[in-house]
């Protein structure tokens, strides 16, 4: 190991044990009830492609109310599911041998202008706790309070994007590296390529706001407001 490398697991475990700390929890649990008292919805559901639904949930303190919840799908498989949400509802999940260390399921298109789509459950430790939770936060799915979030990464197409212009929901967004103003709903977050999860923008700081909760405003994004 070289000095590069054992630095950086110091680091890393010094971040274990300060993010273990009862301060750490005091000063995260502040800064959450700053975001939930200017949040101005009861309940909402997000449709999203990866944790970030989840993190949003947690920081807000509600029940996650969306299928899509601590699990990843490529950009242009959202999409699919967000232009076709009610045939994938209907769909069961199929899990097949993925090559990953957690379930892999599809849910199955019509064989013509609807496509399968894959979706890594990495979560979850097995197909049946993967299954369970689809189906538990299906049933909540509140399609009145619905609000999408994407990602200008995979290759996602600017006509895709404009496609789902057509979904009925409250707002939508999507998050993108480099400016997209043909798009009017995206929104610009410069990624830090020095930190976790650069072009999801998850990675934390030192009191565990997320790097898209310092760049944009998601209570604003939920309360239908501009960021």
């Amino acid at each position: 190991m070289n000095i590069k490398q054992s630095l950086r697991l110091r680091l890393h475990r010094l971040a274990k044990v300060w993010s273990g700390s009862a301060l750490y929890r005091r000063i995260e649990k502040r800064i959450s009830a700053g975001f939930q008292k200017r949040l101005e919805v009861a309940q909402f559901s997000i449709l999203c492609s990866n944790c970030i639904g989840g993190t949003i949930y947690h920081r807000l303190g509600k029940q996650f109310q969306s299928p899509t919840v601590n699990l990843n799908l490529s950009q242009p498989d959202f999409a699919a599911f967000c232009l076709h949400l009610d045939h994938y509802l209907q769909q069961p999940l199929c899990f097949f041998d993925g090559g990953m260390p957690y379930p892999t399921a599809r849910l199955m298109g019509d064989g013509a202008e609807i496509p399968d789509i894959r979706i890594d459950f990495n979560h979850y430790p097995d197909q049946e706790t993967a299954r369970e939770k689809w189906e538990q936060r299906k049933q909540r799915l509140d399609r009145n309070n619905l609000y999408l979030i994407l990602y200008n990464l995979d290759g996602i197409t600017v006509e895709t994007l404009r496609k789902l212009e057509s979904v009925p929901c409250k707002n939508r967004v999507v998050l993108t590296p480099v400016p997209l103003p043909e798009i009017s709903w995206s929104y610009y977050i410069k990624p830090v390529l020095s930190q976790q999860y650069p072009y999801a923008y998850l990675g934390r700081d030192f009191f565990g706001r997320r790097y898209y909760e310092k760049k944009f405003d998601v209570v604003a994004f939920l309360n239908c407001k501009k960021p």
